[in-house]
């Protein structure tokens, strides 16, 4: 071994090192990542989602569970009565302390994960035109044709009060599998909110009146749901991206979408395929994987939507791909259906 292979390698090793601490771990317990082109979740059938590290952890765990009670291809596991894992924490979820129990528990895979929220108002008033009664009255007719007391309004500049409501939640994030040891999936998902009610907003019609301002805690719920929407998404996108075959064919921007896709940004394809239809209503290529798209959602609503799509590629272009495509969801739809 020469000079440059041993500095090289003791680069190496430093830089695991540095990781290790990084993290709070020794070097023997670094994580096992699976890069996002590698990832595969055929096996993983069966989920787990441990508790959430955070003050609104539980309502974005809550969510989770929801959520996966509507995919087809994922059954949920509840953890309740398993209280060796109540106290697993996001980043302990490979200690194998935790084995046992997790072994008990018969779950392909685990979620664990940190969520983070930021909850921020800010008050203030508008200078609005209002118009108000004076308290004089004059006679007018009305829609009858009847001569009755009409009070004479004025418009005024007044101050409105208003609150405008900041909300940033972020949600950290491994997909753990039970059976290989290793954390296949990782990742951050955020959601916003930046919504003013009252002041100007209050008598438009399509404002927010002060009175319609939430509690903290429900903006922060409907962000969860939506947080929530985004993991399971991505999740079940993964199981299928190694069973159905994208369409690589129509143009340069299909391709692209698919390229996309593979590399796990699908709602980046999802918005290229939408444009290529909205330019060539005729490409049965974008109908198509767009279809895949959503039948990687995997709830029923989804699984509608894709069967149309493939319906519509297959009248395009008679491909073997769109037909199998079309009847798998017929398929599922009756099983569901039966069930």
């Amino acid at each position: 071994m020469d000079d440059k292979e041993r500095t090289a390698r003791l680069w190496v090793a430093i830089f695991h090192v540095a990781i290790a601490t990084w993290v709070g771990c020794t070097p023997a317990r670094i994580l096992s990542v699976i890069r996002p082109a590698e990832v595969s979740l055929e096996g993983i059938s069966t989920l787990a989602v441990l508790k959430l590290d955070g003050p609104f952890g539980e309502i974005v765990r809550g969510h989770i569970y929801n959520r996966l009670a509507e995919v087809q291809h994922f059954r949920s596991i509840d953890i309740s009565q398993l209280h060796a894992l109540e106290n697993v924490t996001y980043g302990q979820v490979d200690n194998a302390m935790f084995f046992p129990a997790l072994k008990e528990l018969e779950a392909d895979g685990v979620i664990t994960g940190g969520v983070t929220a930021a909850v921020h108002d800010i008050h203030g008033a508008d200078q609005v035109q209002v118009t108000e009664g004076t308290g004089h009255y004059k006679k007018e007719k009305n829609v009858s044709g009847e001569w009755v007391d009409v009070e004479i309004k004025r418009t005024v500049v007044r101050p409105v009060p208003y609150t405008i409501r900041q909300v940033a939640l972020d949600t950290e994030y491994n997909l753990f599998d039970v059976r290989t040891k290793r954390v296949i999936a990782t990742g951050v998902l955020k959601e916003t909110y930046d919504e003013k009610f009252g002041g100007d907003k209050e008598c438009g019609p399509f404002g927010h009146r002060l009175s319609d301002l939430p509690t903290p805690n429900g903006t922060v719920d409907e962000l969860a749901a939506r947080l929530a929407t985004k993991l399971v998404a991505k999740i079940s996108r993964m199981k299928l991206a190694r069973m159905i075959k994208l369409d690589e064919g129509g143009n340069r921007m299909v391709k692209r979408g698919t390229e996309l896709a593979k590399a796990g940004l699908w709602e980046e394809a999802v918005e290229i395929w939408r444009q290529v239809i909205h330019d060539e209503p005729g490409n049965a290529a974008a109908y198509y994987n767009l279809g895949v798209a959503y039948e990687g959602l995997g709830d029923m609503k989804s699984l509608r939507m894709a069967g149309e799509l493939y319906k519509r590629a297959a009248s395009l272009g008679y491909k073997k791909l769109y037909r199998e495509a079309a009847a798998r969801i017929q398929r599922v739809s009756r099983q569901s259906h039966n069930d």
